[in-house]
């Protein structure tokens, strides 16, 4: 019983992990660039959302 809910489980985060990928609308980030990286990423990532926004 306990085997078959970890193989659900690892199903499940498959599937998710599949979605998300599919889906552009987000950024992966990775802890290991740190704080402030990640930080200069999404601020990036939100100017140039901006831009588009405003050339619509």
């Amino acid at each position: 019983m306990i085997d078959k809910i970890k193989q659900e489980t690892r199903h499940y985060a498959k599937r998710q992990l599949t979605w998300f990928r599919k889906n552009n609308d987000y950024i992966w980030l990775k802890a290991e660039n740190g704080i402030q990286k990640n930080s200069e990423i999404i601020l990036k990532e939100l100017n140039e959302s901006d831009k588009k926004d405003i050339n619509k």
